[in-house]
């Protein structure tokens, strides 16, 4: 197994950083490179000295602690100072042609034995490390927002990830005190492909008979949680869950898994810069009305989820884990599924498929399934 000990982080914003910060006080030195050393100062200054400053006025860490940890980062312009990582992070931004010549520019410099991954969202590892020599040394890292407090983090395995590789990236996240899930090289991997379906299923009946914080509601009611669907997208930025929308519907709708059409209610919200309003009420009552929406939201995330084990690209274990560690929902889609009882959960993933936004999972195309194994 690679023993990792430097870690290079390509792109220093907020991910990026967060990611930085993480691995510095879990004991690993860290290079960041930025476009130029303008950049390099100024996103030290703000992502590692002010942000560590913060919590050394709220008492979170000593000085001694700050400095230490500090003294981990260092930052640079050029791809030569990555050279002595061995792990480097692509964290730049969701651009694909970027982030190919990125992995261009990291296989010239880095050793051959150097792991090289991603923290992309949504694009396939396996695409975007196809100029790597040595390709048994990439994989997906993907950290979820935001990265210094969310616990998830995604360990994924393109057709070409060596053994030794998954597991040294899954030591890499336990020792950065996160939680790691494996999951096969897929559009979105295992988590987004739920998460961004449920928003999307949401936000499509944004009109008359439904406002802002009556869909905040229904997703508060159906999957048990405090902040609900809504009030996460505010948090993730619209203009990310309009591009991630665009890019699973791109990738999948055309396949036997299928997607849902990027709903025209959340363009328009994007494009019109503002979030949504969550309070633009007063929230609806009508519980027959409310239940239109949830038998939808739940019947959308219980078939992509099935279609995600059928393919075989996470166990229900992890996804299970991954959903309640990552989105705070207090089931995961599987027991969920067990507790309202499999004929319930049928009628519904039926509901979705006639409704024309997923294709019908196996497991559902037939009898009633029994309960799922936990």
């Amino acid at each position: 197994m690679a023993k990792i000990e430097t870690v290079g982080i390509v792109g220093f914003g907020v991910m990026g950083a967060a990611i930085g910060l993480n691995a510095a006080s879990s004991g690993y030195r860290v290079i960041f490179k930025e476009l130029n050393d303008e950049l390099v100062r100024s996103m030290y200054d703000r992502w590692v000295k002010a942000a560590l400053d913060k919590r050394v006025a709220k008492g979170k860490i000593t000085q001694q602690e700050m400095d230490q940890v500090a003294g981990m980062i260092s930052g640079t312009a050029s791809y030569q100072d990555l050279a002595p990582c061995d792990l480097v992070i692509e964290a730049a931004v969701e651009n694909m042609d970027l982030k190919i010549q990125i992995f261009k520019e990291l296989d010239k410099v880095c050793r051959p034995d150097a792991i090289l991954v991603s923290n992309t969202s949504t694009f396939l590892i396996e695409r975007l490390m196809a100029s790597v020599s040595n390709p048994s040394r990439t994989a997906g890292l993907h950290y979820f927002f935001p990265a210094n407090i969310n616990r998830l983090v995604e360990v994924i395995r393109q057709k070409h990830t060596s053994d030794g590789t998954f597991t040294a990236l899954m030591a890499f996240a336990e020792k950065n005190r996160k939680v790691p899930i494996a999951v096969k090289d897929f559009p979105g991997f295992a988590i987004n492909p739920v998460f961004i379906s449920s928003y999307m299923m949401l936000d499509s009946f944004y009109g008359d008979a439904y406002n802002v914080a009556t869909l905040e509601r229904i997703s508060q009611l159906a999957l048990g949680v405090r902040f609900g669907i809504m009030w996460v997208q505010n948090g993730s930025g619209l203009g990310t869950c309009y591009h991630a929308a665009v890019s699973m519907n791109d990738y999948l709708a055309d396949t036997d898994v299928g997607y849902p059409a990027v709903p025209d209610q959340l363009k328009d919200q994007f494009e019109s810069g503002n979030p949504w309003d969550l309070e633009d009420g007063p929230v609806a009552e009508d519980s027959a009305l409310l239940d239109v929406v949830k038998d939808r939201l739940l019947g959308s995330i219980f078939t992509i989820s099935t279609h995600l084990i059928e393919k075989g690209v996470v166990s229900i274990k992890d996804l299970e884990l991954g959903i309640c560690t990552s989105l705070a929902w207090p089931k995961g889609p599987f027991a969920m599924m067990n507790a309202m009882g499999m004929e319930e959960a049928a009628r519904l993933v039926r509901l979705t498929v006639e409704s024309g936004e997923f294709n019908m999972p196996k497991a559902f195309s037939g009898a009633v399934p029994p309960l799922w194994e936990l």
